[in-house]
């Protein structure tokens, strides 16, 4: 196996890992999958968009790489399938997808991909994880929230990008990553 193509497996496995742990560490101690009522359903995407997204950001630019969002999107699709969150697993191959396809037009450092991409990924992980979610467990939902939410999940992305694509920068410049 190719040097690049180990370092692409290995840095994908490991960004995805400890962004799932993440996640599933945040999501279960605040609980806000129990939330009830309307606005209930929106707000556990709002969590896992914060850390778990700087950690997918922050893989995204160390690996560098074609395929590495594709790489990234299959070992999560495979950790949430495992989860039994199959919804889930949908979402994370669509947003690899869909990110892959993105980064090979911007590139996948530099202030302006690491936003946009990341951007991308977290607004489509939120919305598709709900909207999924819902038809999953037979809930439905209200177009005016899913809308609404829709736009925070991007706004906060966007916000995400900005930090990931300075802390992904540091931590390359600096050596802790290569």
């Amino acid at each position: 196996m190719k040097r690049e193509t180990r370092r692409l497996i290995v840095y994908g496995t490991v960004f995805s890992v400890a962004s799932f742990g993440v996640a599933a560490a945040m999501s279960l101690s605040a609980g806000l999958f129990a939330v009830s009522g309307p606005v209930g359903v929106f707000l556990d995407p709002v969590l896992n968009l914060t850390i778990p997204l700087l950690l997918v950001s922050i893989g995204f630019q160390v690996i560098n790489a074609r395929g590495g969002p594709i790489v990234m999107g299959l070992v999560s699709a495979a950790l949430f399938a495992v989860a039994f969150l199959p919804f889930l697993s949908i979402t994370n191959l669509v947003v690899g997808t869909a990110v892959e396809g993105s980064s090979r037009v911007l590139g996948y450092r530099g202030r302006r991909a690491v936003v946009i991409n990341t951007a991308l990924a977290g607004g489509l992980e939120g919305i598709l994880s709900v909207v999924l979610g819902a038809l999953f467990i037979g809930y439905v939902l209200q177009p005016d929230l899913a809308l609404l939410f829709t736009a925070v999940y991007f706004v906060e992305s966007t916000v995400v990008g900005f930090a990931g694509s300075s802390l992904g920068s540091y931590l390359i410049k600096s050596g802790v990553l290569k």
